[in-house]
């Protein structure tokens, strides 16, 4: 039932670059899995092993497309870098602080914003994604 998720994918939400589609997708179902068990009544202390996957999978996450733009000579990689790196950081003190006062939703409203600010960065980083020269695994 979509009453059940935190956040509906929609078309809009599609890159025309099937790995981050892809990884989008499951970023989505595994916020929408955490929302779903705390509407459940389980406390976050017990969904952390789910916050440590999202943790992990926003690195990946970014890691990918830092890959891909990464390839394809984006002019502002050092500011998507350091934007990730902030967004990890960001993310595990509002993990911290919403297990110490009790106030799972605080991780919610933070993956949701997380979330629409992404997905508006791509207006800028998709035509980057999608036109990389496929190299994207290069490290540098």
């Amino acid at each position: 039932m979509k009453d059940n998720l935190y956040i509906i994918w929609q078309d809009s939400f599609v890159q025309d670059k099937s790995i981050i589609d892809e990884q989008h997708r499951a970023l989505l179902a595994t916020i929408n899995s955490l929302h779903y068990f705390l509407r459940q009544g389980q406390g976050l202390d017990v969904l952390m092993p789910t916050v440590k996957i999202l943790v992990n999978y926003l690195r990946f996450h970014h890691k990918t497309e830092e890959g891909i733009l990464r390839s394809a000579d984006y002019p502002k990689l050092n500011d998507y870098i350091h934007h990730s790196e902030e967004t990890i950081k960001n993310f595990k003190l509002v993990c911290k602080e919403a297990l110490t006062y009790k106030e799972p939703e605080q991780v919610l409203l933070f993956l949701r914003k997380w979330w629409q600010e992404h997905i508006g960065q791509h207006d800028e980083l998709t035509p980057y994604l999608t036109h990389s020269t496929g190299g994207y695994c290069r490290v540098e």
